[in-house]
């Protein structure tokens, strides 16, 4: 209230209350607002790879894979190139596999990523996310794509032993792929988790990171057990913009362990 007052009389504020008729009354609180709606009307559909990802109101492509997905307040839409990115290098790996892969997502946000699995063929799916919202757009977005019956989704931070413990009773063999479209920050201590799931010869997709950033992000990984299979990036149209990056991280078979990368799809 003394800075109220201070804004009011000109004067300096002071422990004294405001004097009688000299108070401030402050407008009553706006009505409850969806921000999202400017851009669901906005929205009309992008291509990433194989899919057409767009709206219910918007036609699917009939060259592309359609994958339904409402705007709202969980991140991704295709719009952004990480998303898109991860999303190309994802469907590129799963259509050069014939078995059925198994897939983690980290921060599933709208989960489009794992949708786009499970349309591809992964079983099972497995996405994570910190935010409720989230885990619950993503469950909307599964269930308008028909897929809800083999993502299952979880909420929480992957790096809490109790939900490391979940993914170890729901997949005790481990992941084929690990998807992570996160900040440059988060993914400084990525692999702390992902080097327990992810299985020889399996594929780390990471995203969300400038160029700038990348050797902060992909020079801390352990090369003895990684190596960057892929680097993809995709430039600004305007010379200001920003580069982003994604890349593909693939887990080093172990020397005498041919066997077992023969075997990573079982």
């Amino acid at each position: 209230m003394r800075e109220l007052v201070r804004a009011r009389t000109g004067g300096a504020a002071t422990e004294d209350p405001a004097p009688p008729g000299d108070t401030f009354r402050l407008p009553p609180p706006e009505p409850p607002r969806d921000w999202t709606a400017p851009y669901r009307g906005f929205f009309r559909g992008v291509r990433a790879g194989g899919f057409f990802i767009h709206p219910p109101h918007v036609l699917p492509a009939p060259e592309f894979r359609s994958l339904l997905l409402t705007p709202g307040p969980a991140f991704g839409t295709g719009v952004h190139p990480t998303t898109r990115m991860v999303l190309e290098c994802l469907e590129a790996h799963l259509r050069s596999r014939r078995s059925r892969m198994r897939v983690l997502d980290i921060g599933t946000g709208s989960g489009i990523l794992a949708v786009a699995a499970a349309l591809l063929g992964a079983r099972p799916v497995v996405a994570v996310d910190l935010d409720p919202v989230a885990v619950r757009c993503a469950g909307e977005t599964a269930a308008a794509n028909r897929v809800a019956g083999t993502i299952r989704f979880r909420e929480g931070d992957y790096r809490d032993p109790a939900l490391a413990a979940e993914l170890r009773a729901l997949v005790p063999a481990g992941f084929h792929v690990i998807l992570a479209n996160l900040s440059a920050d988060a993914l400084g201590d990525f692999w702390s988790f992902a080097g327990h799931w992810l299985r020889p010869g399996g594929r780390a997709l990471v995203s969300g990171f400038l160029h700038g950033e990348a050797s902060r992000v992909l020079g801390g990984l352990p090369r003895e057990e990684l190596r960057i299979a892929e680097i993809r990036l995709e430039l600004p149209e305007s010379p200001a913009g920003d580069t982003w990056v994604a890349a593909a991280l693939e887990r080093r078979v172990p020397p005498g362990d041919r066997n077992r990368a023969a075997g990573a799809a079982a």
